[in-house]
């Protein structure tokens, strides 16, 4: 099947990539259906983009190349939810946020996206009761890694 984009142009999708969303993301409630795109090469992004509107796609993004240790515990409910019955089952991303100034590119690490390949299942969800931030700055994390590396060498 053959869907316009914005960012993208035209875009061949098979309808068995569609991941469905049982919760929408946040501020996108009308938007329930989205693919995922390969980001830049050699990036540790990727694009989820809406089969609903070809307007609108996400820059994803792994959240443990900026947290390693990051951590998700779900409900029973959630995990029923999304069809799987253990998070190694998920593919976890986090949204981000590119504005002009690249200094302030961000990530909420706190409203991760999961998804279940699977069965191509998705939703957001919020880590209540986490100390993870909404906006994580990637360029605060860069100058920190420079700033180690200046002070091992």
């Amino acid at each position: 099947m053959l869907f316009e984009t914005t960012r993208f142009g035209p875009i061949g999708i098979e309808p068995d990539s569609i991941i469905t969303f049982t919760q929408p993301i946040i501020g996108f409630q009308e938007y329930r259906r989205y693919v995922l795109l390969p980001g830049p090469e050699n990036s540790a992004l990727r694009w989820l983009q809406s089969t609903d509107s070809g307007e609108l796609a996400f820059i994803v993004m792994n959240p443990f190349t900026v947290a390693p240790d990051y951590r998700i515990d779900l409900q029973s409910q959630e995990m029923a939810e999304l069809a799987v019955t253990s998070i190694s089952e998920l593919d976890i991303y986090t949204l981000v946020v590119v504005p002009q100034d690249r200094t302030q590119i961000r990530t909420n690490l706190k409203a991760p996206i999961l998804i279940n390949p699977k069965h191509r299942l998705g939703k957001q969800t919020i880590l209540d009761g986490s100390n993870y931030p909404i906006q994580y700055f990637l360029a605060q994390d860069q100058s920190q890694e420079a700033s180690h590396a200046r002070s091992n060498a």
